[in-house]
């Protein structure tokens, strides 16, 4: 057969890779060490956070919910938190205003299972494991504030945050079980249905008690003596610096189309030492990472745009791509002297993750640097790389290719959660 019928036959990567899954959503490997630096300007808190009020649900389940902390549905799995979230996300779905469901985990299913009139459950809305919904992405700060224990039981601070709740709402003997009360009769009935939610797999509690959930459990309409409680949970407690950083942050909020940059550069020129030492890290770790993740992920645009094959050669000439490459020995040295201000040990972890980067480069030494690190993150990982070898290039892989040549390099590339913390101060004003 001729070469050049060869040359028209599809064409395979040199080896079938051994991964055990689709590539890692952290390409260079970064993100661990980004969110280890967070935890020091926030710790409790998680990016995905915005609205506090979501640990006063949480608290109010965990105290009802008390006789059945045991109760497993069918599934051997689904625990109360969860069948409580099915109550308030369908009481909210069902009960809905303009910002109801904004920001509300979970809405999305909720309400194509409201269009074919079915009830919320593990079928339609989530099971355990109790990672994912409202109380699993708040359950950090949960247990951080002393509201939830480790179990999902109530803490020490549930009862006052509840108490603050049922004052706001109407609801006085919730927490002191007042015979004959309106907040002992919701109690009983959230055991009762949750109870019941479990036992059949989804939700079959009638309307009355399920508008009275969304009157009082909407996550943009807590009252002043439970958002101030929040509030006092947000800036006060065992940690230094984030209580500094609240402090700041309320005297004066942010914008909300501020960057982390210039939230983080503003809080530096009025912060202590330990808390702008703290700060200083984030800025000149993100300056690092940042550009060298946007370059990567730039490159993968720029070789798209090519057709998806690409040569070292080729990627070299991916815009901006040649005026970071001098200068990663300056930005990886600034961000590792930054971190080691604040931690010695941390820094060593800084100086791993940028060890292919610790130099001035070419511009196709500074590719060949990012498909190495690339490579050796994705194996260690056992992943699948997000371009593949074909012959002597590359090739981009069909999932990646929606990338951005104009990335911001301004714009970090990891959350250091002073927006968070920013949103968290708004929302309990």
């Amino acid at each position: 057969m001729s070469n050049v019928l060869l040359g028209q036959f599809p064409r395979f990567s040199a080896h079938d890779p051994g991964a055990s899954g689709e590539g890692s959503l952290d390409p260079l490997g970064l993100a661990a060490v980004a969110d280890k630096i967070a935890d020091r300007l926030a710790p409790g808190i998680r990016a995905r956070m915005s609205q506090p009020r979501f640990v006063t649900l949480s608290a109010i389940g965990a105290f009802a919910c008390q006789p059945i902390r045991d109760l497993v549905s069918s599934d051997g799995k689904t625990s109360f938190d969860i069948a409580f979230e099915w109550l308030v996300v369908e009481s909210l779905v069902q009960h809905p205003d303009s910002e109801r469901l904004r920001g509300l985990p979970g809405s999305q299913k909720a309400q194509r299972a409201a269009r074919t009139k079915e009830r919320l459950g593990a079928a339609t809305y989530l099971a355990g494991p109790r990672v994912f919904g409202f109380t699993g992405v708040y359950r950090p700060f949960s247990q951080d504030s002393n509201v939830l224990e480790t179990n999902g039981s109530p803490a020490k601070n549930a009862e006052e945050l509840i108490r603050r709740w049922e004052r706001d709402q109407g609801l006085d003997g919730f927490i002191g079980g007042t015979p004959g009360s309106v907040g002992i009769k919701l109690r009983i009935e959230i055991e009762k249905q949750c109870s019941a939610a479990l036992r059949k797999g989804h939700v079959t509690a009638p309307d009355g008690l399920m508008r009275q959930l969304a009157d009082s459990t909407a996550p943009k309409e807590a009252k002043s003596r439970e958002r101030k409680f929040l509030r006092e949970l947000i800036t006060t407690g065992p940690h230094e610096i984030r209580n500094e950083l609240t402090g700041l942050l309320a005297e004066s909020l942010p914008p909300k189309d501020a960057s982390q940059l210039e939230i983080a550069r503003d809080l530096c020129a009025a912060a202590s030492p330990i808390t702008k030492t703290a700060l200083r890290a984030a800025i000149d770790f993100e300056a690092a990472a940042t550009a060298i993740e946007y370059a990567f992920r730039r490159l993968l645009a720029y070789a798209t745009s090519l057709g998806g094959d690409f040569s070292i050669e080729q990627a070299a000439a991916t815009p901006n791509l040649s005026d970071v490459a001098p200068r990663l020995g300056t930005l990886t040295k600034q961000a590792t002297d930054s971190v080691a201000a604040l931690d010695e040990s941390l820094a060593h972890e800084v100086a791993h993750c940028f060890d292919f980067f610790d130099r001035a480069m070419s511009a196709t030494g500074f590719v060949q640097a990012l498909i190495d690190r690339h490579e050796q993150v994705e194996a260690v990982k056992e992943k699948r790389m997000w371009i593949d070898p074909i012959q002597k290039k590359w090739q981009v892989r069909a999932p990646y290719r929606n990338q951005s040549l104009s990335h911001d390099d301004s714009r970090w590339t990891h959350p250091m959660r002073l927006k968070t913390l920013a949103a968290f101060l708004e929302a309990t004003g």
